[in-house]
């Protein structure tokens, strides 16, 4: 008797846990479905794989995606400046490179009406990045795609064009200095560009103040870190020690860097114990936030305050500009960047998915609404996830679920200029169509 109610017990207990196992994974919310075309792509059609990247400069949007390319596409191509012919070792003599099957970064331009026309287009399957003066005035595209870079004696070098029409034209600048290794550049003023570099030296603050032609540079490390070297040794003093748990741990320090106003900028740096034991996590030993002013004519004067809050590590290629607020997310939560406190606002977090809890790993945040894509762990996992997008117009304090259907998902480019709708690319009768999803 005993054994036949464990044994029953035990099959009712198995039988809620294989129910609450299921139950996680229903899909929570309705997809999305209902859309309206608002605009199109006027020439060749985007890579549904590729990453497209929507910035808007007043009321001029740009929109740059990749394509592979034929000798086919060229009449497309031609519709619009091939910038390769701007860059040095350009052969005008020689079969051009796109009539062989390459990835070219396509460069589109749209003023609001839904219609974006193709400006130009250039080779490289690294990408290009767009950065702009604080009013659009003068766009820098970057790219590591130079033509004589084919040649097995020449190493990959980063080109800039300029152009002083939103896009419409281009021109190659050699005397402009932009791209890799620098990270974070953003243009302060027309004339102040401020940078990250991870240097052979440590970690530099490069500055510019004739428009990116020429930079100076500031070791981080002695103004935030001035006692890293003897830390450094009593780390390795302590990982040394017999029978240590941190035998084999590092030190590792990471960097952010905000823009404030033309004068000031921002930043963080943590210092984080990384353990190559799978049983231990990282941990954050110290945060320390730095403010830089900029002076005509004088080094930059900082402040530092040690032992501060930890905060959210900035994505490796972000690019931010001066007048827009900033948010970041980790793990479950968003914050804000308040900068006049110079700390970071926590705003909301993720909710929790089917009863478990859910971590951020893509947001969108726009004027009237923020949306974030989450995943959750569940009983039946086997290393998959719950995957599930929310949606707020009151800043995180309630969430509503949706489903994205993946055709929809391959081609989001992000939140609308109201925020009141997600876009995403299609391919419609051979073009690129942009349409939009109302968040209601």
């Amino acid at each position: 008797m005993n054994l036949r109610l464990l044994a029953s017990g035990a099959a009712i207990a198995a039988a809620a846990v294989l129910g609450y196992g299921i139950y996680q994974l229903v899909p929570m919310g309705q997809p999305l479905t209902r859309s309206e075309v608002i605009g199109e792509l006027n020439g060749l059609p985007l890579a549904s794989s590729s990453r497209v990247s929507l910035q808007r400069f007043g009321e001029r949007q740009l929109l740059i995606g990749q394509r592979l390319v034929g000798g086919k596409d060229l009449a497309g191509l031609e519709r619009a400046p091939l910038l390769d012919a701007l860059l040095p070792g350009f052969d005008a003599r020689q079969p051009a490179p796109w009539q062989l099957a390459e990835t070219r970064n396509l460069i589109y331009g749209g003023l609001g009406t839904g219609v974006f026309e193709l400006l130009g287009s250039i080779r490289g399957d690294t990408g290009v990045s767009l950065i702009g003066t604080p009013d659009g005035g003068t766009l820098y595209l970057v790219s590591a795609a130079r033509a004589v870079a084919a040649r097995d004696d020449v190493a990959a070098d980063w080109d800039v064009l300029r152009s002083d029409d939103l896009g419409k034209t281009w021109t190659y600048a050699p005397d402009i200095a932009l791209g890799g290794p620098r990270q974070y550049t953003v243009f302060l003023t027309e004339e102040r560009v401020i940078a990250l570099e991870r240097h052979e030296s440590g970690q530099r603050l490069l500055i510019s103040e004739d428009g990116a032609r020429s930079w100076s540079a500031t070791r981080l490390d002695d103004q935030v870190w001035p006692d890293a070297k003897s830390f450094d040794r009593a780390f390795r003093e302590e990982a040394a020690r017999p029978g240590s748990q941190h035998a084999d741990d590092q030190l590792a320090y990471d960097w952010s860097l905000y823009p404030l106003d033309d004068k000031h900028a921002l930043g963080w740096s943590w210092r984080t114990r990384i353990s190559l034991d799978a049983s231990h996590r990282n941990e954050v030993l110290e945060t320390r936030r730095f403010e830089v002013q900029f002076q005509d004519g004088a080094p930059p004067a900082f402040r530092i305050a040690q032992g501060v809050p930890p905060v959210p590590a900035s994505a490796p290629d972000a690019l931010y500009t001066r007048d827009q607020p900033v948010f970041e997310t980790r793990g479950d939560t968003i914050f804000e960047l308040d900068k006049a406190e110079r700390s970071w606002r926590r705003l909301a977090k993720s909710p929790s998915v089917q009863g478990t809890a859910s971590w951020i790993d893509d947001a969108w945040f726009g004027p009237n609404a923020w949306v974030i894509k989450t995943y959750a762990d569940h009983l039946l996992s086997f290393n998959e996830y719950t995957k599930t997008y929310f949606y707020t117009r009151d800043q995180g304090k309630s969430w509503r679920p949706f489903q994205m259907p993946q055709d929809v998902e391959n081609g989001l480019i992000g939140l609308d200029l109201s925020g009141d709708g997600l876009l995403s690319l299609a391919e419609r009768d051979g073009k690129t169509v942009i349409r939009r999803y109302p968040l209601d």
